[in-house]
């Protein structure tokens, strides 16, 4: 009596830690719009001094729409001799329009934002655009190629 009690605990035991992993496991997990990483060129870095900002937006290039499709905002390193890494996931990225589908084909733009605030590019800021990038690509090379 005492075996056979011991062998249904440990079924059960096996049987609740089966059920914990794989619901942790088949949990909703977001999908990366795009993932890559950003370089600052040399000769654009002392552009760059002082700018403690940086945008990625996505824009649908499917879309006849100018505004972008979302846009996610963060602060830059100090070190910009590396390369910035990033990845845009719902989590992280404000969308424009929730109700839109999402993007097959996106222009991937990043902003060194001199003011720190969104909207168009202003003077001083520096910018670099990737287009064509399918969704859920990661491995996106941006290079800041100009100067506003």
């Amino acid at each position: 009596m005492k075996r056979i009690t011991l062998i249904g605990l440990l079924i059960v035991g096996l049987v609740a830690v089966v059920a914990v992993s794989v619901a942790l496991n088949t949990g909703e997990k977001s999908p990366i719009y795009v993932a890559g990483s950003v370089e600052v060129p040399s000769e654009m870095r002392t552009h760059a001094e002082g700018i403690r900002t940086m945008f990625v937006t996505v824009f649908d290039e499917e879309s006849p729409m100018p505004m972008p499709y979302g846009a996610m905002k963060e602060t830059l390193p100090t070190d910009l001799s590396q390369p910035i890494d990033f990845a845009l996931t719902k989590e992280k990225m404000q969308i424009m329009n929730p109700d839109a589908r999402m993007p097959r084909y996106m222009r991937v733009k990043v902003r060194l934002d001199k003011d720190g605030m969104g909207g168009a590019d202003q003077p001083g800021d520096l910018v670099g655009i990737v287009e064509h990038v399918q969704f859920g690509t990661s491995g996106v090379r941006l290079t800041i190629q100009q100067k506003i």
